[in-house]
């Protein structure tokens, strides 16, 4: 009698436990379920809150375009949460807007600052195209149609011959002759630059590069090479024409060792 009176505490004693077992599991789950709740009502309040939405915006890198300009485009983005800044998305938009921009870079700053870098296009020369100007870029971009004259542009070469239509701006010019035109305009010393009117491309397979003086004169360069050489002999050459007061009309550098003046 004794040992079944024994035996039922035992079987009461681990029912008890089991029981007990089970309520504190629930009662764990219970409080990590409160817990994983609250972390997760904690962070979307947080996510959402003021403190990740943009309130600075700096402009870095842009010279001719003004920063009100750049924040035009973009103003939408002030009080944007950070974390919902399509970056590409305003980078496209800045570069599809602005002809002169040639990269955007926006940065995130954590937590509520935006660093826009940017790379503006540099304007190399000018083609001609039936009495229309338009300001290239150093790489052959076309920049802008210029309609207010070329005063503020006299130190920009002008291009004959670069193109035989109208170009559209963000258009890339791709001819080499065109750039390299530029390159030796700006390699020549500042005396014979004086007697340059304007450079051009010859109209034929070889696509020669010639400058035509203030005076009709006509220096043909060839291509791109040899060009400190070139113009150590135009330089040497024109000092002997005025030297020996020579009437020409023609300076062919062409072949370097070989110049032909007639």
């Amino acid at each position: 009698m004794t040992g079944k009176i024994i035996k039922d505490k035992r079987i009461s004693s681990r029912k008890r436990k089991i029981v007990l077992r089970k309520w504190l599991s629930a009662v764990w789950i219970f409080l990590v379920i409160i817990l994983f709740g609250a972390i997760i009502w904690g962070l979307n309040y947080f996510y959402n809150s003021d403190y990740f939405k943009i309130k600075k915006i700096d402009i870095k890198g842009n010279s001719y375009y003004k920063s009100g300009e750049i924040t035009g485009i973009i103003k939408d983005l002030a009080g944007t949460n950070i974390f919902e800044v399509d970056k590409k998305k305003y980078e496209d938009a800045l570069i599809n807007n602005f002809a002169r921009l040639k990269k955007a870079e926006i940065l995130k700053v954590f937590p509520d600052n935006l660093i826009i870098n940017l790379s503006e296009r540099v304007p190399l020369l000018i083609i001609l195209y039936k009495n229309n100007y338009f300001l290239i870029d150093t790489e052959g971009v076309v920049l802008e149609k210029i309609s207010d004259g070329l005063g503020k542009y006299e130190n920009y070469i002008v291009v004959k011959n670069a193109v035989n239509y109208t170009p559209e701006t963000g258009e890339k010019i791709a001819k080499k002759n065109v750039l390299s035109s530029a390159e030796i305009y700006k390699s020549l010393n500042e005396e014979i630059k004086k007697r340059i009117k304007f450079a051009g491309i010859t109209d034929d397979a070889s696509g020669d590069i010639f400058f035509e003086t203030i005076d009709g004169k006509k220096i043909i360069f060839g291509n791109s090479s040899e060009i400190i050489k070139k113009n150590a002999v135009l330089e040497q050459i024109f000092k002997d024409l005025k030297n020996e007061s020579i009437y020409y009309s023609i300076i062919d550098l062409r072949i370097s060792d070989n110049p032909v003046v007639k």
